[in-house]
């Protein structure tokens, strides 16, 4: 059974990425000490975990035909549903949560975190429990039920302070911390994420020092103050090149490139966006390539560099259709509807702000809500639509006045003013 599982594995991962399903399951079997010629049912959960999560750089479908492919070969949920043993249970079941999450089904994700959470309290896990509490953190958030993340987040800082784990307490404090940055909750934000700098430093973490520094960049840049950002973002680039992640590089050069563009620097912030395009498409991070794209789509457009940005979204808003990214469609709408704008085809780019800022009420994410509201309302005293365009920037900075974004609240006053 194992050998004909062996192959069958191949072949899909050789359907999916050609030559290199080869080479990326093998390395996967090796890391989890898992024979590749002779794969069992019992591996499958934790295998196909880790195979997803790989796929998962070549987008959401990618992972989701994976999913699909490793369940006609055999269900997951059974073999994971007939483990008697109940702490590999727990693990394997934390596997399928993730694999189904990489695959973009959040609810199915959800149900089988319930369940492990269930048997982590049962068998007095603790350290299963701050992870899975993490997970169901992060879940919400994707969901805007910033509320539920917070309940979660904040268990798995209590259980992680009791375990005692470093790790474990530093990963809870940055998640604290992500989610209060979601929210624009930016005090309480930088708070957490000092303290988890403050013991990954003492650890010499070198991994989650570069993760605290890019989630402190993306804070500082929403507060407005977009010389820290960059500084500390370039600290995290410098500390993910250190440790290889390569990903994580091709992540934070698109984050410099955003903080340049706020900074209305975009001769700097297309390069890093280009630098970000070329990095992720040779190591395979669609996803990433897909957002560098569009945003440096907005900035060509900033430019005068009509027909390139025009190519840079709409090849970035097929990625996200695809994948049926909410968070990624905002973004790619939002850039059409600025270099819409910039043509001064109003109409049209009109329609692509009303698509953005949909999708931002519905994500509940305040800051990226208030500037696709703040940008619709620049659009619309252009168009000269006076009523609708103070609409938007009213609205715009009763947002950035709520979460304290000193830069922005300036610019939105500033766009009133001239009514």
């Amino acid at each position: 059974m194992g050998s004909s599982l062996s192959d069958e594995l191949k072949n899909i991962m050789e359907s999916e990425l050609g030559d290199i399903g080869s080479f990326v399951i093998i390395k996967q079997c090796k890391d989890l000490e898992i024979d590749p010629d002779n794969v069992l049912s019992s591996d499958l959960p934790r295998l196909a975990n880790a195979l997803s999560s790989k796929m998962k750089m070549f987008g959401t479908d990618k992972s989701k035909n994976l999913y699909e492919k490793v369940l006609k070969l055999q269900n997951l949920d059974i073999i994971v549903e007939e483990e008697t043993d109940k702490p590999k249970k727990l693990d394997d079941l934390i596997h399928l949560a993730m694999i189904k999450s990489n695959a973009g089904k959040w609810q199915e994700a959800k149900d089988d975190y319930d369940q492990a959470l269930e048997l982590a309290n049962l068998l007095d896990d603790i350290e299963k429990l701050t992870k899975v509490h993490r997970a169901l953190g992060n879940l919400a958030l994707r969901n805007g039920d910033n509320k539920t993340a917070d309940l979660h987040f904040n268990k798995s800082l209590d259980m992680s302070n009791k375990f005692g784990k470093s790790k474990d307490i530093i990963e809870s404090l940055r998640s604290l911390g992500n989610g209060c940055w979601r929210k624009g909750e930016y005090s309480r934000a930088l708070g957490h994420l000092d303290e988890a700098l403050h013991m990954a430093s003492k650890e010499k973490n070198d991994e989650a020092i570069a993760q605290i520094y890019m989630a402190m960049a993306n804070v500082y840049d929403e507060k407005g103050d977009y010389e820290r950002g960059v500084g500390y973002a370039k600290q995290s680039l410098a500390y993910f090149e250190k440790v290889r992640n390569q990903q994580s590089v091709a992540t934070v050069l698109n984050n410099i490139g955003v903080a340049y563009a706020r900074m209305e620097n975009y001769e700097e912030s297309v390069k890093y966006y280009e630098k970000c395009i070329d990095l992720s498409d040779k190591i395979g991070y669609v996803l990433m390539n897909a957002w560098a794209l569009f945003n440096a789509g907005e900035d060509y457009a900033k430019l005068g560099e009509f027909s390139r940005s025009i190519e840079y979204c709409q090849k970035s808003l097929n990625v996200f259709e695809e994948m049926n990214d909410k968070l990624g469609l905002s973004g790619a709408y939002m850039s059409f509807a600025i270099a819409y704008e910039l043509k001064e085809d109003f109409d049209k780019s009109y329609g692509y702000f009303q698509k953005t800022i949909a999708l931002r009420e519905e994500l509940g994410m305040p800051y990226r809500l208030a500037d696709g509201l703040y940008e619709c309302g620049l659009m619309l005293t252009k168009k000269g639509d006076t009523e609708l365009a103070k609409d938007n920037l009213q609205r715009s900075l009763t947002i950035f006045k709520e979460i304290n974004s000193s830069t922005m609240i300036q610019r939105a006053e500033k766009a009133l003013s001239s009514f």
